[in-house]
């Protein structure tokens, strides 16, 4: 979406087209932002326009950051970003609700371009996902050591399916990969 702004910079009044959302981030409907203001900011140069949903449900902002481009303001990001979140089957929320929490964390981080967070936390969401299905195929004796074991040992006493393994196996080996000084598998 399009949308006309008015701003000063320098002393001068200035009016540009920038682009905007046509969803709202927090809601996820398809509304008009008018905008609430607009500014340049010094130190990194780049315009950023404050927008407020009009849903009344929702009212909540929405900050778009546009850097200059040959053809003019171009968006680059806005806050907050809009989670796209996998919906989970019912047996997955009930088995770990905690993998699914982490996961979601994991992807907001992603989402916001923390790419050294998003890993290790992807690692960590997918550790409680194959410790809680082992623990929910073993006897009930067995969760506590369970828990205390490495993943990749879990993995190696608890889980017999071998596609479940050869996934999981890699699943980890990728996941220790984001959490390690070196990376082992470049490929």
């Amino acid at each position: 979406m399009r949308l006309n702004i008015s701003y000063s910079f320098e002393g001068r009044s200035l009016d540009e087209e920038v682009e905007i959302p046509d969803t709202c981030p927090t809601c996820g409907r398809l509304i008009p932002f008018p905008s609430n203001g607009a500014d340049i900011t010094p130190i990194s140069g780049e315009l950023q326009t404050v927008h407020q949903c009009t849903y009344q449900a929702c009212k909540s902002h929405m900050i778009c950051y546009h850097a200059r481009g040959p053809e003019g303001w171009v968006l680059r990001k806005t806050e907050p970003t809009k989670l796209t979140l996998k919906d989970w089957p019912d047996f997955v929320m009930s088995m770990s609700s905690e993998f699914v929490s982490i996961h979601k964390e994991a992807v907001e981080a992603d989402n916001r371009g923390l790419k050294q967070i998003a890993g290790p936390g992807y690692r960590k969401a997918f550790e409680f996902l194959i410790k809680d299905y082992a623990k929910q195929k073993a006897k009930p004796e067995e969760a506590d050591r369970i828990e205390k074991l490495t993943a990749n040992d879990v993995l190696k006493e608890f889980i017999s399916d071998p596609r479940v393994q050869a996934v999981a196996k890699r699943a980890l080996w990728i996941g220790n990969d984001e959490t390690h000084y070196f990376r082992k598998r470049e490929d």
